[in-house]
């Protein structure tokens, strides 16, 4: 295959940095991409079409019992050997996987803005935090008001690659690691911290991963996010089911703050500023 970086492609690459992997043993050439159970609707709706559409080939997703996961597998020789191509390893990558070297050059933010979406899609994580101290309303203390985009990887060249790309888009972030215990791997990783990153992020790179996409609609409907919902939970919340409210034991008083009212005013605000809508 003869094909230039396009964020279509940028976007699988980051997808096969968090969940792929590409095996060639001499007798098997196979490249795995697959998520947890609950990613299913991630995978039949964005992921699978993603890759059939690119790679122009049919794709059957199917649950990997024995090891708890949903995805597919693809045999096709001229796309395994592509994907090596643009420098992704055959065999165990979560030490070694980095960022192909088109896409760390790239000037072009849509093909950055899809990198970064697969690799945050599949590896990243939106969490939501109590506030801490005095100064805040009691409402910023009593649920998870405060967003955070993270992603931690193993791989200190794909850590890296991150932060270059995110740099080049202006976003504020932090690095850190964690250094290892008993036989674990150092984990490397980047944080976004705050309102503004989330809304910048909803509105240039988004989230095609259901599960995250609605911890976002929860908070911008809520104002706050509780801890440990799984996707049906999720679902609950959005359709009405479910009160969030119902996660806590505290209760909220009418003078302890309206969350939601901060949230949506900011979001109005973002929508006055011209975004790089990815272009998909």
């Amino acid at each position: 295959m003869d094909q230039e970086m396009t964020p279509e492609l940028a976007e699988i690459c980051g997808i096969h940095a968090g969940d792929g992997y590409l095996r060639n043993d001499g007798k098997h050439r196979e490249l795995d991409i697959s998520g947890g159970f609950d990613e299913q609707g991630y995978y039949d709706t964005h992921v699978v079409p993603l890759f059939e559409k690119f790679f122009n080939i049919k794709i059957v997703p199917r649950f990997f019992l024995h090891r708890g996961t949903y995805g597919f597998v693809i045999r096709d020789r001229a796309v395994i050997e592509f994907m090596h191509t643009l420098g992704f390893p055959y065999g165990k990558k979560t030490l070694t996987v980095s960022a192909p070297e088109t896409i760390l050059q790239s000037k072009d933010l849509d093909i950055i803005y899809r990198f970064v979406r697969g690799i945050f899609d599949t590896d990243g994580c939106l969490s939501f935090r109590k506030r801490e101290g005095s100064g805040y309303s009691k409402i910023y203390l009593k649920r998870h008001t405060y967003p955070r985009i993270s992603l931690s990887v193993c791989s200190r060249n794909l850590w890296s690659g991150v932060c270059i790309l995110l740099a080049k888009t202006g976003f504020q972030f932090t690095v850190s690691y964690q250094r290892p215990k008993n036989n674990e791997s150092q984990k490397y990783l980047v944080m976004l911290r705050g309102d503004a990153n989330v809304i910048n992020w909803i509105n240039n790179i988004g989230f095609k991963n259901p599960i995250k996409y609605n911890r976002f609609l929860i908070w911008k409907k809520f104002g706050f996010v509780p801890s440990g919902l799984t996707h049906e939970d999720q679902k609950k919340i959005l359709n009405g089911t479910i009160d969030p409210n119902s996660y806590y034991v505290e209760e909220l008083l009418e003078n302890d703050g309206l969350v939601p009212m901060l949230v949506k005013r900011r979001l109005k605000v973002s929508q006055n500023f011209e975004s790089f809508i990815p272009k998909d």
